[in-house]
């Protein structure tokens, strides 16, 4: 397996905006996986066969799912302000 040169990655890469844009990718799969819970809480509703139990499972399941990117956001958020402080700083 090659690696190609990329100066744009690299450049992404210098100024520390990969983590935003794997976010921006992890935010796009978490819809994903959002919008497949809430079809499987409509199919179940549709069959008739959503149980309490189900449905507090599926509530946590999607909570889990943006849970992943609210703490992925508030680290990328605390390295902005680290490198905003030690840009000050110097």
């Amino acid at each position: 397996m090659s690696a190609e040169f990329d100066p744009k990655l690299a450049e992404y890469v210098a100024r520390g905006q990969t983590a935003t844009l794997i976010l921006d990718a992890m935010k796009m799969l978490v819809d994903g996986c959002v919008e497949q819970c809430i079809k499987r809480v409509t199919q179940a509703v549709n069959h008739g066969n959503l149980t309490p139990d189900k449905a507090v499972g599926l509530c946590h399941e999607i909570a889990a799912f943006r849970r992943l990117i609210s703490v992925q956001q508030g680290m990328i958020d605390q390295g902005h302000a680290a490198s905003a402080r030690l840009r000050e700083a110097t």
